[in-house]
C-alpha cells in the first residue's frame, strides 16, 4: 500500500500554500475561482481524500446532522429526510436517522447518543419528548429544529405543516357533500400531529352548527393495522358514521380495509380522507382523497434553518416556518 495522499501533496502539486488548499475545499474562506479550480483538479489527480476524523477534531465539526423520527417504515418521513439531506449536502453535511417507534424513552436515548457522537446539529420530530426534555438533553451550543406537533418551542427553529387548517378543508369537503355524520380518527393521545389537525375538524364542524358525539372521535396507532381496527369498530356499530377523516394516509389505508371487511363501499358508503399524501395515496383503490403535506419540502426548510446557523452564522431569534398543506380531491370522498 502506498503512502497516504496529504494536504501538503496537494498543495505542492497546485502550486499553492497547504492553508490555501484547507480554504479550497472546505469552502470557509473565500479563494479565487481559478485557485480554487486548480487545488481540486490536483486533489482529483492524486486521489486526495480528506481525513474526516482528524479534521473533526481540529474544527470540533463532525460534518453530521442528526434526524430522529418515529417511524421510518411511514413513507412520509423518507420523503422529508431526502429533502434534509438536499438542503444540507451541498455544504458537506450529512445526515443520521434514528427511528425511535414514537417512545419517550427511545427518543431521549438516541438524543442524548447523538450529542455524545457530537453531531453539529438536531432535527427531531418530538413524539413523545417535551421542550424541557430537549433542555436537558441537548447542550445550548447545538442547533435544533424542532418538527411537528411538539414544534411548540420558544426557544429553537421550528418547521410544521399547517395542519388544522388542511383539516378545515377535507371536513368542508364533506359537509359541502351533505355529508355530515363525519368520525375523525386520530392517533394516540399527546403524541404525533393528531391533536393539532383534530382541532381543523373540530373548528369545521363547529362552524357548521354540529357538535360530534364523542365516540365520534376514536384514537389508534398511526399505521394501517390500526386504522382498520378503529375503522372497523366505527362500522360494527349500529348507526356507524358515513365518513371518516384520518390522522394519516396509514390509517386511512387501514380504513379501506375496515370498510372491505365489513363489505361496505368506500365511497358510497363510506367516504375516507386522509392526510400526508404519501405515494401509496393515488395507488390503492379508489385513490384516496387527503391533505398534501409536503414531506420533501418540509425536511428542506428544516435543513435550510439548521444551515443558517452552521454556514452562515446566524445567531438571530428563533424562527419558525409553517408549509402549507392543499386539500387533494379524489376518488375515496
Amino acid at each position: 500500500m502506498g503512502k497516504p495522499i496529504t494536504i501538503s501533496d496537494v498543495a505542492a502539486r497546485a502550486g499553492v500554500s497547504t492553508t490555501t488548499v484547507s480554504h479550497a475545499l472546505s469552502g470557509r474562506r473565500s479563494v479565487s475561482p481559478a485557485t480554487a479550480a486548480r487545488v481540486r483538479q490536483a486533489a482529483d489527480e492524486l486521489g486526495y481524500r480528506p481525513n474526516q476524523v482528524a479534521s473533526s477534531l481540529r474544527t470540533q465539526h463532525t460534518h453530521t446532522v442528526a434526524l430522529i423520527v418515529p417511524d421510518i417504515d411511514n413513507p412520509y418521513y423518507p420523503a422529508v429526510t431526502r429533502g434534509l439531506h438536499d438542503a444540507i449536502a451541498a455544504d458537506g453535511y450529512f445526515t443520521i436517522t434514528g427511528s425511535t417507534d414514537g417512545d419517550r424513552e427511545t427518543e431521549l436515548g438516541f438524543l442524548a447518543e447523538m450529542v455524545r457522537r457530537s453531531v453539529d446539529g438536531i432535527v427531531v420530530f418530538g413524539f413523545a419528548v417535551d421542550e424541557e426534555d430537549l433542555t436537558r438533553v441537548v447542550p445550548a451550543r447545538i442547533p435544533m429544529v424542532v418538527l411537528g406537533s411538539r414544534a411548540d418551542t420558544e426557544t429553537r427553529d421550528t418547521v410544521e405543516s399547517d395542519d388544522p387548517v388542511g383539516v378545515e378543508a377535507a371536513t368542508r369537503h364533506l359537509l359541502a357533500q351533505g355529508i355530515t355524520d363525519i368520525a375523525f380518527v386520530s392517533g394516540p393521545k399527546g403524541r404525533g400531529p393528531g391533536d393539532r389537525r383534530r382541532t381543523g375538524y373540530a373548528q369545521a364542524m363547529q362552524n357548521a352548527g354540529i357538535v360530534p358525539a364523542e365516540s365520534d372521535l376514536v384514537r389508534c396507532d398511526y399505521t394501517v393495522a390500526g386504522g382498520r381496527a378503529a375503522v372497523g369498530e366505527l362500522l360494527a356499530r349500529p348507526v356507524p358514521p358515513r365518513a371518516v377523516i384520518c390522522a394519516n394516509d396509514l390509517i386511512a389505508i387501514g380504513a379501506f380495509q375496515a370498510a372491505a371487511d365489513a363489505d361496505v363501499a368506500v365511497p358510497d358508503g363510506l367516504a375516507v380522507i386522509g392526510f400526508d399524501d404519501i405515494d401509496a395515496a393515488s395507488l390503492v383503490t379508489p385513490p384516496l382523497t387527503t391533505v398534501l403535506n409536503p414531506a420533501y419540502e418540509t425536511g428542506r426548510q428544516c435543513g435550510r434553518l439548521l444551515m443558517d446557523r452552521l454556514v452562515a452564522d446566524y445567531d438571530g431569534p428563533p424562527r419558525n416556518v409553517s408549509v402549507p398543506t392543499e386539500l387533494i380531491v379524489r376518488a375515496s370522498a
